[in-house]
Parts: C-alpha cells; structure tokens; sequence
C-alpha cells in the first residue's frame, strides 16, 4: 500500500507507477475509440461505393443548420450527445472524439519515448473555446439579426464581414451525394493532425486542444454542469498519494478537489476513468453525485480553481497575442479551417511564452529538456527560439495575406460588374473610379500569390481563383494584356465555360474577328465541342454574314454562315439562311440543294450532327 503523503502543487512531479497504466479503463476505451474509426471508415467506404450516404456526422456541421437551414445528421448527433452529456456528464470527448483519440495516441507515443507532457495552465485561454461556440453557432444568427442595423449605422464595418443571405428556412440535407465537401483537402488534414495532435499535446498537456482550442467542449463544459453523474470519492479509503491527479490527462486537479467536495466538479473532467484505473485503494467510482453547479463553491471555488502559469499581465499580452495569430491564420489562403487556424496560434502562444521565460529567466526548461541554464542557452532552447522566430515570421506572411485578402475581396465588390459592359464593343465606358477600384483589388490579388510568382504569400488558394480574378479586375480596369496573361494561366489548368467565354471576347475586343475565329478553332480541337465555344463560334458567324450582307456580299455572308454548318450542324433554319443569301448572289442551284436538305432533315424529324473539318 502506498505510504500516506499529501499531494504536491497539481501534483505534477508524480508517474504514473509502472504496470499500473493504461489500466482495463484505458483499454476499453482505445477499443472504443477504435470502433469509432472503423464507423468513419465504413461512412466513407459506403459514400465511395453508392455515391450516396448519410450526411457527416460532425458536430462542426451544426454550422450550416444554424446558417442556412441545412438539417443534417452532424446537427442531429451534436443535439443528441448534449442532451446526453446533461446526464452523463462529459462522456463524449473521452469515449468517442476522433480529435482525443488522436492526442491519447500522441501521447502514448510520448511517453514510450519518455517524454511526460505537462500541462500549460492559463485562465484567459480557457476562454477561447467559448468565444469559438459563440463564433461558430451564435454568430451567424446575431449577423443576420444585426446586419440591417449595422448596415444604416455604420456601413463600413459591414464591409469586413461575409454578405447574409435571408433565412432560407430548414431542409433536409440528411442524405448527401458530396460527402467531403464541407471538409479540408488531404494536404490541409495531415498538418491539422501534427498541430492538433502532436504539437499541443507536446506543448500544452495531453489534452491541451481540447482544454484551449475546442469549441464543441464549450457546450459539453456548460452541461456537464447539470450532470448528476460524476467521478465520486470514498473518503474514508483515500491516503491522499496523489497518483489520480498526476494520471489525469484532462489536468483535473482530482485530489484537491475529492478532498473538498467528495466528488470531480471541474468540467473538465471527460469520464475517461484512467484515475479510478489507477487509485491503488478503489476510492474513486463513476456514479451519481450532485450536479456541479450545485455544489457549494463549485468549480469556481478558490480552493480548486485552476493554477496559471502567467501572471496578470502575462495573461492579456498572450491573450492579444493569442487574437493576432488566430485572426492571421483563420480562412488565409482559403485553406486554413478553424479549429487548424486555432491549434497553430496555440502553439505560437505557448512558443513566445517559453521563449519569453528562456531570455527572461536564468533557468528554463520544456519537457524537461534544460533550455538556458545558468546565463546559457543550450542547443534545444536555440532550436526553440529558431523555431518560434520562424513561427513568428510564418504569421506576420500570413497576416499580411489575410489583410490583403480582405482588402482584394472589399475592392472586388466593390468594381464588380458585369464583363459585357467592358469586352462588348459599344458599351457605355467604364467610370474611372471603378477603374481604379478594380486595379486596387488586383494589386491585392497578386500579393496573395506566392513568392516564387510575385506575391508575399507561402501558398495560395486552390484551383485558379486568384488568376481568374487578377484578369476580371484588370479587364475592368483596362489593362487587357494582364487579363489575357492572367485568363491564359487561369484555362491552362482549369479551362471553364465562363473563362473561355470571356477570354472569346478579350481576343474579339483587342484583336478583333478573325483572330476570334483563328483561337475558336484551336479551342475546340483542344477542347471538344463545348456549348460556350459553340456559341461563341455561332454568334460570330451571324456577326460576321450581317456585316457582309449590310456591305453588298451576299455571297461571304453565306460562305460565313456555311462555317457555322461545321460547328452546329446543318439546322435546318440555318440551311434555310444560308439559301435565301446564295439566292440574291444569284447561286440558285446551290440554293436549292441547301434548301431541298432542309426540308428533307425537317421531314425526317432531327437535326444531323455537326459536319467535321475537312483536312
């Protein structure tokens, strides 16, 4: 029996004492957690089957009920799992979150390799996952209730927000055909999992994301507040070791608290049960207790409040620090999701703390790896500082990416309007204020493209977004050389109905018709018959007989349209066009043969396909 002894400040100098961890707890929960992985992998494998399957069951799709009305499978699951965890308590995060599973992994590694992570302890962080429910669930709701007042009020703050759609109301979107469309690329899922998983476990606890950066434990913490089912203590058994605290990987300070109340209160606690695997004398239990809001003090009492690492001071200069790097992160690039965006500024909040302590202090260590001692830095608190300056600089690019971004997408609203009026000979001209708006927005566009190509940015957003819209704002703004390089990189990789549109009408109106004509041909050879080249083709070839008919050639004007037989097809009203013009060049007997095949495709019921080129 371990010798009675009173525990130590949050009890993090204590093991976990060998044989005894994971105990049978443990393992029933990595078997658990384990069959929730295979659960997602039967969902995928199903949707890559059918084509067809269940909407994600993700708490994060809550989001798209909230906003648009969408009623899926996540908004249902994440009702049932807190209505749950008011009775339960918080048994979710602990028994069935791919996100914990993921820092238990983490941390197992960890510790195979002798490395203990201790936790980061800071009140004003705890907030954030409150301010990311409230940003995520509450938020769009608020702006679609505030934006008519904001937008009388002050128009200029309703510039730096997405434009609300009115409410839609619900529908079912139980079922989806696109199942991964609401979810980041693969290249963007791999670094999600070194930053959420390893990197915060490493630097804030075994469970650091969730302790800071989830804000779906945000409902979870409010509810397990009613739960009347809690870890209990038998007191009478308990010898005060320590050992439940110092196993706890959700950093719940047990002892303090099971000495105080009889009962874990902190909702934090996330039911994994590894302290009643390893108290050596059965004092802890899961059972019924009185909901934590209840309890005299509570959570809140000053006797188990949760310690800080950071003076007063050092908590607000974090906390800003904290907001800067979240705000640079979010949505940069149009790739970085949320909840990565928020497990990078955790790492870069907790990284410029310790390199604040390392010049600050004359001892310094991380994990307990010695960083400067004695006045002298060591080769890991160099690489620490390496590596926080490094993160310094990735997030001042990055927020110098999403400052341009929003000032791109501010001027792209506003010098939005419709290319007609600009690639369309005989429109009214474009106002010079519009010009210059548009010219700023693709000054902005091209800061976000990468270094290597001109920018100040480390990656870009997917596809050919920036190209199309670089040569869009530089249409408007008349520089039509940019808008054909920037529309040539744009179709080379993703050669759309509304790019080649446009990039037709870029060649007629800086080139003019023949050269039209010249890059049809060439598209649809590389192509295929697309509807847009198409009718492109077609609508010239009508331009191009008017003219000739206005100017007394009768004969061109149908030799222009028998051009178009080769791209439409011999349509009968066609044929039809092409014999009244051959008629008044007085060729009637090539006229009649245009118009007895009419009438006989007429009398057949269908229309011939499109005539090949001939070599």
């Amino acid at each position: 029996m371990t010798t009675a002894q009173s525990p130590r400040e949050g009890c993090e100098g204590y093991r976990r004492p060998a044989g005894r961890f994971p105990g049978r707890a443990g393992r029933r929960r990595a078997i658990v957690l384990g069959g929730v992985h295979l659960i997602i992998a039967l969902h995928l494998l199903h949707w890559m089957v059918t084509g067809n399957t269940v909407s994600p069951v993700e708490p994060s799709e809550s989001m798209y009920t909230l906003e648009n009305g969408e009623v899926n499978a996540g908004f249902i699951f994440f009702i049932v799992v807190i209505l749950s965890t008011a009775v339960l308590g918080r048994w979710f995060c602990g028994w069935a979150c791919h996100v914990v599973a993921l820092q238990d992994l983490c941390g197992w590694m960890m510790r195979k390799m002798g490395v203990q992570p201790r936790p980061f302890r800071s009140r004003l962080l705890a907030w954030v996952p409150y301010l990311l429910a409230f940003y995520m669930f509450f938020w769009p709701t608020l702006k679609r209730w505030s934006f008519p007042w904001l937008e009388q009020q002050i128009p200029a703050m309703v510039a730096w927000f997405t434009p609300v759609a009115p409410w839609p109301g619900f529908s079912n979107h139980l079922l989806v055909h696109d199942f991964w469309a609401t979810f980041p690329s693969v290249l963007v899922a791999i670094p999600f999992f070194a930053i959420c998983g390893f990197a915060t476990v490493y630097l804030l606890g075994a469970k650091g994301f969730c302790t800071y950066g989830c804000p779906y434990g945000a409902f979870f913490t409010v509810a397990d507040r009613i739960a009347p089912m809690t870890i209990v203590a038998n007191m009478e058994a308990c010898e005060s070791c320590g050992l439940c605290t110092a196993n706890c990987s959700s950093n719940v300070q047990i002892s303090r608290e099971i000495h105080i109340h009889d009962q874990v209160v902190d909702p934090g606690c996330m039911k994994c049960l590894d302290c009643v695997d390893v108290c050596p004398n059965g004092v802890l239990s899961y059972g019924p207790a009185r909901p934590s809001m209840f309890v005299s003090g509570g959570p809140q009492s000053p006797k188990v409040r949760r310690k800080s690492h950071l003076s007063l001071t050092g908590e607000i200069l974090l906390a800003i620090f904290f907001t800067l790097t979240w705000f640079s992160w979010r949505g940069v690039y149009e790739q970085i999701p949320l909840l990565m965006a928020t497990g990078i500024a955790l790492c870069a909040t907790f990284l410029v703390w310790k390199s604040s302590q390392l010049l600050r202090r004359q001892d310094t260590s991380l994990q307990g790896i010695s960083l400067h001692r004695a006045g002298t830095t060591s080769r890991a608190g160099r690489i620490v500082l390496a590596i926080t300056t490094i993160t310094i600089l990735l997030t001042i690019s990055a927020g110098q990416s999403r400052w341009s971004q929003n000032l791109a997408e501010q001027n792209f609203d506003a010098a939005m309007i419709n290319l007609d009026q600009v690639l369309i000979a005989g429109q009214d001209p474009i106002p010079e204020q519009t010009k210059a708006t548009a010219k700023r927005a693709a000054d902005h566009f091209r800061d976000l493209l990468r270094f290597d190509r001109g920018g100040y940015a480390l990656l870009e957003p997917a596809g050919t977004v920036l190209e199309e819209r670089i040569g869009y704002m530089s249409a408007i703004a008349g520089d039509f050389e940019q808008a054909r390089h920037w529309w040539q990189q744009a179709i080379s990789e993703n050669p759309s109905d509304e790019l080649l549109l446009r990039y037709g009408q870029l060649v007629e109106r800086v080139d003019g018709v023949k050269p039209l004509a010249i890059w049809l041909d060439d598209a649809r050879k590389q192509y295929g018959d697309r509807a847009v080249l198409i009718g492109l083709r077609a609508d010239l070839g009508r331009r191009q007989a008017f003219s000739a008919l206005q100017q007394g050639q009768p004969m061109a004007a149908a030799s222009h349209l028998k051009v178009l037989v080769r791209w439409i097809g011999e349509e009968p009203g066609l044929l039809e066009d092409i014999a009244l013009l051959l008629d008044q060049a007085e060729a009637t007997e090539e006229a009649k043969q245009f118009r007895e095949r009419a009438n006989f495709i007429r009398a057949n019921g269908g229309i011939p396909a499109p005539v090949p080129d001939r070599p």
